[in-house]
């Protein structure tokens, strides 16, 4: 076997493995929320941001949301206020 022809077939082993490792790959869920649930809330929050959220915030979520409306009070915005309550309530976050 000539030098080309040990050259080439190390390539195209390698080429293979490439497109298995590729094509492997894990594909991130919907975590159980159909297409209507996610366009549906998608467009309550786009329609009124500071309006308490339709339902129970994650941790992830909560942090996200204090992100969001940091120029927002606790007082004035009801879904900073939800997700300042579930900060608090995990420990997250110390109330002065």
């Amino acid at each position: 076997m000539g030098a080309w022809q040990v050259f080439a077939l190390t390539m195209l082993i390698v080429a293979a493995s490439a497109v298995v490792v590729l094509t492997v790959r894990p594909r991130p869920g919907l975590h159980g929320r159909t297409v209507a649930e996610i366009s549906d809330r998608i467009l309550a929050e786009s329609t009124t941001p500071h309006a308490a959220p339709d339902h129970p915030l994650a941790l992830p979520e909560a942090h996200r949301t204090m992100q969001q409306h940091l120029d927002c009070t606790v007082a004035a915005c009801e879904r900073k206020a939800a997700a300042y309550r579930v900060l608090v309530a995990a420990g997250r976050l110390h109330p002065r």
